[in-house]
């Protein structure tokens, strides 16, 4: 019998879920200062929900949940399956807003940070049951609530203290209109996007060969289409967008095109990006955020603005993205719906955490271990909800044991102060330092203060 997890997922241990839950408060008290409310939603969804809807690739990653009981018995061989395990959060918000019309208002902002599952083959860093962590805004059409949900997510990272990245924003229809005056044919504007969206994760040669498989080695359109790529992937490239004036860091490429009705177009596409960048800048002094021609963003159901944020020193891989998607929500709720929102790369973001801890304790609220001596237990009990009442975090060894085996206890629990003993009638303690091997007969005061406990309410 195998007593491990199940394949691609994880058990986690008190350090790994401490660490996890301190991102999981970060990122909410973020979101609260900008009024977003968090939600939540069964982890199954209808199949009819989860299919169909815009999801592309992750649909074919779906966990199907086979019927019960005599449904299952009299189901076709096609239709065992009734539910499935959701693969994002963005769907079933969709089917929520549809579903509470009249309850949430006008404009609603909400986050939600939950696990999905996806049946991936996996691998390093690849799990089938992992978080997203996804901010919204439903009911808004502005390009102010692009703007704010920026404001808000890059206040995340300055939280987390993640290090230098850079805020990529572009366009879903720019990238089709500009690739449209380069003459690429429309059947083909799809795989050249997919592949322009994996430029910097495979090589030069293998850009090339995929790139003529599309339209043809040598064509002037191939030298339009591989220029834009390399224009957009020099060395340097980002800095110098960041001290430019935004889209128009690219304005040669734009000058390719020769189609009138295709040019107006895309500069009306540019002044939108320009003004969400401007009002960016003008917000945060410190916004990183830039335009980014290639940035395309996988799913199918955004239809305007996109965006990633990648680290600097890891251009490869986004630990975050989003966009605007105003057509998905509307078809569960009957009419038209704009929607933007942004889903945080929960899982990659607490990789980076847990390599920067690695080996360091995590810092969980300060507690003390009540020392258990041959007295009362009872009494020890009693005396550790008194210490909580005031506000003290206090663990209680409940065996009669030698007392430099619960001190060894309290160590590897992470534990640095022991409490020898308390006097409620004089509200003094007395306690044992365990990294200096001290002790100490404090006031109780005095003791909630180096625990840094502050007052209850």
């Amino acid at each position: 019998m195998a007593i491990g997890p199940p394949t691609g997922m994880r058990d986690w241990l008190p350090q790994d879920a401490l660490l996890r839950l301190q991102l999981m408060e970060t990122i909410s008290s973020t979101y609260r200062l900008y009024g977003y409310l968090p939600i939540d939603t069964p982890v199954m969804e209808d199949l009819a929900v989860l299919l169909g809807k815009g999801g592309g690739e992750n649909e074919k990653l779906l966990f199907k949940i086979l019927k019960r009981g005599e449904k299952l018995a009299q189901a076709k061989d096609h239709e065992l399956a009734d539910y499935g395990l959701r693969y994002d959060l963005t769907v079933p918000l969709a089917r929520f807003v549809a579903t509470h019309q009249g309850k949430i208002p006008k404009v609603f902002r909400r986050y939600h940070i939950g696990p999905v599952w996806r049946a991936d083959r996996p691998q390093k860093g690849r799990f089938r049951e992992f978080y997203q962590c996804d901010i919204d805004v439903v009911g808004g059409a502005s390009s102010a609530y692009e703007v704010e949900i920026i404001t808000a997510t890059e206040r995340v990272l300055k939280e987390l203290k993640l290090g230098q990245y850079w805020f990529r924003i572009n366009d879903k229809r720019l990238l089709r209109d500009l690739l449209l005056g380069f003459d690429v044919p429309a059947e083909k504007i799809y795989p050249v996007c997919v592949l322009l969206d994996k430029f910097d994760k495979i090589s030069p040669i293998e850009f090339d060969f995929e790139l003529s498989n599309i339209l043809g080695k040598g064509s002037d359109v191939w030298h339009k289409v591989r220029d834009l790529a390399i224009r957009s992937s020099w060395g340097g490239v980002d800095h110098n967008i960041l001290l430019s004036e935004t889209t128009a860091y690219y304005e040669d490429q734009f000058k390719k095109i020769t189609n009138q009705s295709i040019l107006s177009r895309i500069n009306k596409v540019r002044a939108g990006l320009d003004q969400i960048i401007n009002s960016l800048r003008g917000i945060n002094a410190e916004s990183r955020i830039i335009f980014h021609p290639l940035v395309v963003r996988g799913l199918d159901y955004y239809t305007g603005t996109v965006y990633e944020a990648v680290m600097h020193r890891d251009s490869k891989a986004s630990i975050l993205g989003g966009g605007r998607y105003d057509d998905l929500i509307g078809q569960f709720a009957g009419r038209k719906i704009p929607a933007v929102g942004c889903s945080i790369g929960f899982e990659r973001i607490l990789a980076i955490l847990q390599e920067r801890t690695a080996g360091q304790a995590v810092a969980a609220s300060p507690r003390a271990l009540l020392i258990c001596d041959e007295g009362d237990i009872g009494l020890l009990q009693r005396q550790a909800e008194q210490l909580r009442n005031e506000g003290l975090c206090v663990e209680t060894y409940l065996d009669y044991d030698d007392v430099g085996k619960q001190f060894k206890y309290a160590e590897a629990a992470g534990i640095t102060w022991a409490i020898k003993r308390f006097d409620a009638a004089s509200s003094s303690v007395t306690v044992r330092y365990l990294p200096e091997r001290k002790d100490l007969a404090l006031p109780l005061s005095e003791f909630k203060a180096r625990l840094g406990v502050k007052k209850p309410a």
